[in-house]
């Protein structure tokens, strides 16, 4: 699979309340078929699930734009295709968790990583760590 940062035109469906401020970054899912070349097949939800359910409330932004919003992005959008994570940004603990096992996928101290890495351009699983 090809790293999305080595796409220039990948995108995200975002949800609108996430860029017009409205809203904060709750969860992310990566759907298992894209329906474009450039769909990444991820989107990005806001923390108002009424609204999360209409689909016009979404639309494509480039990976650079859903990195302004979160950055911590960088971390997981090579994650594999069916990837569910919810975002946690309190009490001083910051990242990425699987939601059914509740199991940190990546923490903004470093002590978690996903396990993968990019080589020439490819994502690749990376057991050492």
């Amino acid at each position: 699979m090809q790293s999305v940062f080595y796409q220039p035109e990948a995108v995200v469906l975002v949800s609108k309340h996430l860029l017009n401020g409205s809203g904060s970054l709750r969860w992310i899912y990566r759907e298992l078929a894209p329906t474009q070349s450039q769909d990444t097949g991820w989107l990005l939800f806001a923390d108002n699930e009424q609204w999360n359910q209409e689909p016009n409330n979404f639309m494509p932004v480039v990976v650079a734009t859903a990195l302004a919003i979160e950055p911590s992005l960088q971390y997981i959008l090579d994650l594999p295709y069916g990837t569910d994570l919810v975002f946690v940004n309190r009490n001083q603990i910051k990242g990425w968790w699987e939601p059914k096992s509740q199991t940190p996928i990546w923490l903004s101290d470093g002590t978690i990583t996903p396990h993968i890495v990019i080589k020439q351009g490819e994502v690749m699983a990376n057991d050492d760590n």
